[in-house]
């Protein structure tokens, strides 16, 4: 929700708000490097909801996750130049406990660790007792799980008493965070092991989760727990964006790590109370004595529940036009004619020509309208590429503007069941050197995921799988293919104690489109692949010798890369020479979007004989908008509930106006 405030009497915008309770970035008109931070100020509402220092010597730092910040709630873009730095011991804020606090909420705030803490340490918490509160801590598992950040709430069965009991409470050590152990994103990675004499084995100070050796059988304490191995200090140099969202509604926490989904989980309540809420202060910071490097920046807290959209985050920076961009929507396209060319249309160059098979056009499309984020357009989509005839697909010749960093993204439709580990797309040389983008066709557990594998040639990298995690745990939505011989689409249903593709018909039980992405960072090698906007997993490629990843010298293919006949439908197809992030990917609207407009009131007029003021704010066609008015910008009246555009502005007349006021202020809200 965006929402703007402007003072009817002057007809003046004043600053944008919403539903921000506290935005708390260290950068105070006297903050300077290394001295000590005394007042952070709320920057959402000044003199409202400040930050107290509550211990330990908290430091501006000119360490920051970048020099701008943007906001997207207020189309902002924050010039950013001091964090915190909270490594002396105790070095910690609190914020006095609301009423306001009480409800649905989102905190959110980037946070680098410089070095290893010595415990399951919190860096925010709202806690009253021990078994009624939630925090923001560190994960110290001894194993894989060790560097992750997470989220930990407990919950009373009764009253609470100041006793966590797992065998009483509803619940207890209830955490929500990364998932995938060993290949679940961190926030410390310290690799390093050494043997029982103390001397190194295996790879130093990578950065890397698989170099740490974990052997639970071994006699060598230090290879029993991660947390004993490497130097002390993080690898991993950089800045990572952490939310977390709450529904007081629904119960439901969910864990957001670098603007990507990492897990949702809804609260046990047996006794259908619903959920209390801690009365206590907000605190951030370093909430223990330990000493180790901690830096946080851009602390906020809403209360209501946002989106990655909403969340606060580096500009993007400016993104060429695409390499290729093959939308299957030709002058003479027609359903069922043959496709022999799709066009680029990026550009003249890089058209994908005609392969094998027999690809044709569908009137099967994901939507209607595609929304291009890159360009700001919303695009009329009328055809998609049928692939369903075996073999059935199309080229791009070879190019040395393929050989960078890039994102490759596509919709598809999957309505039969491939017979193996069949390519959707591919870029390859040899058998030893290629990437690609297919189906899952593992005997159990992983069948059905997408994925993306690559071969480099000099051995480091073979079949060098990148995909949704979670094996059985896996769920049918974050599949392409769920065949069951109840046709459920539950993971669950299937039967087959060891080849899960001998269940079912051979069709889909869940035939939707999806959008797939891969994107490969040139210069760090890591490669991370998404399902439907979620990221699933990210590795980075093996290179023992140092020699830097060699792009295939081969044409781009995509389509039914195998002699097999089954229902599969493609659109959409681009491909980006940039790493690109979820929030520019393609996306399915319902109606095309504005140009992106700042919220604004444009006017209000205010006509003394009736006496009412009308007030006009610009609006996006589809989203919905509530007007509220003060007298004293504390105490608000909702005058308009959700009302939803049909135009680019919207106008209101508020009529109750008898009596007359001697200052007015109105402020609009808007919903996605």
């Amino acid at each position: 929700m965006r929402l703007l405030i402007v003072r009817a009497a002057l007809g003046l915008p004043l600053s944008l708000l919403g539903d921000t309770l506290g935005h708390w970035r260290f950068d105070e008109s006297d903050a300077a490097m290394g001295e000590s931070v005394l007042s952070p100020i709320n920057a959402a509402n000044e003199g409202t909801f400040d930050a107290i220092v509550a211990g330990g010597n908290p430091l501006y730092s000119d360490d920051i996750p970048a020099s701008e910040i943007f906001d997207p709630i207020t189309n902002t873009t924050l010039p950013n130049n001091f964090s915190l730095d909270a490594t002396a011991a105790s070095s910690q804020f609190t914020v006095i406990q609301d009423a306001s606090f009480d409800s649905s909420f989102t905190v959110e705030f980037f946070v680098k660790y410089i070095d290893a803490p010595p415990s399951y340490q919190s860096i925010m918490t709202r806690r009253e007792t021990r078994d009624l509160g939630w925090q923001i801590d560190f994960d110290h598992g001894p194993g894989y799980v060790f560097g992750r950040i997470r989220s930990r709430w407990d919950t009373p069965a009764g009253e609470p008493d100041d006793v966590d009991d797992r065998d009483v409470d509803e619940n207890f050590n209830f955490v929500v965070g990364p998932q995938g152990n060993q290949n679940a994103p961190k926030v410390f990675i310290d690799t390093g092991a050494k043997d029982e004499l103390g001397a190194d084995v295996g790879p130093q100070n990578t950065g890397n989760v698989s170099d740490y050796i974990y052997d639970t059988a071994s006699l060598n304490p230090n290879e029993l727990d991660v947390s004993l191995q490497g130097d002390g200090v993080n690898d991993d140099e950089d800045w990572h964006h952490v939310a977390l969202t709450f529904d007081e509604d629904t119960g439901e926490v969910s864990f957001y790590f670098d603007h990507s989904l990492s897990q949702s989980r809804i609260l046990s309540d047996s006794e259908g109370d619903g959920y209390t809420h801690p009365v206590a202060d907000l605190l951030f910071g370093k909430l223990t004595n330990a000493e180790y490097g901690l830096l946080m920046d851009e602390v906020r807290l809403s209360n209501s529940i946002l989106t990655p959209s909403d969340f606060l985050r580096v500009p993007f920076p400016e993104v060429a036009a695409s390499v290729g961009y093959w939308r299957m929507e030709e002058e003479d396209a027609v359903e069922g004619g043959d496709i022999f060319l799709a066009e680029n249309a990026s550009s003249d160059l890089h058209g994908a020509t005609f392969q094998n098979g027999q690809p044709r056009y569908s009137t099967d499309v994901p939507g209607a309208i595609i929304y291009d984020p890159l360009s700001g357009q919303s695009l009329t989509n009328t055809f998609s590429m049928d692939a369903s005839i075996a073999n059935s697909q199309l080229r791009v010749t070879d190019d040395v503007s393929f050989n960078s960093s890039f994102t490759l993204e596509f919709f598809m439709k999957l309505e039969g069941e491939p017979g193996n580990w069949h390519a959707f797309a591919r870029r390859q040389e040899a058998g030893e050197q290629r990437w690609q983008i297919d189906f899952d066709h593992g005997n159990m557990g992983s069948y059905g995921r997408g994925r993306a594998r690559w071969d480099t040639p000099d051995g480091d990298n073979v079949n060098f799988v990148t995909g949704e995690q979670g094996w059985t745990n896996m769920p049918g939505d974050r599949r392409l293919l769920v065949d069951t011989d109840s046709g459920d689409g539950l993971p669950a249903s299937y039967d087959d104690a060891v080849d899960w593709s001998l269940d079912g018909d051979g069709i889909n039980d869940n035939p939707i489109w999806r959008h797939v992405a891969i994107s490969f960072d040139e210069e760090t090698q890591e490669i991370s692949y998404y399902l439907d906007y979620q990221l699933s997993q990210s590795q980075l490629l093996t290179d023992s010798d140092a020699s830097g990843y060699v792009h295939p010298a081969a044409p781009i293919d995509f389509g039914k890369l195998t002699n097999a006949d089954y229902g599969l439908f493609l659109d959409e197809v681009r491909f980006t020479g940039e790493v690109l992030s979820p929030l520019q990917f393609l996306q399915v609207v319902d109606s095309p979007v504005a140009p992106a407009a700042e919220l604004a009131i444009t006017s209000v007029v205010y006509e003394p004989s009736a006496p009412s003021a009308t007030v006009t704010w610009n609006s996006k066609p589809g989203y919905r908008y509530s007007l509220d008015y003060s007298t004293d910008l504390s105490n608000w009246l909702e005058i308009l509930e959700e009302e939803i555009a049909e135009d680019i502005t919207f106008s209101y007349t508020d009529t109750d106006l008898d009596g007359g006021h001697g200052r007015l202020f109105y402020r609009v809200r808007e919903y996605k």
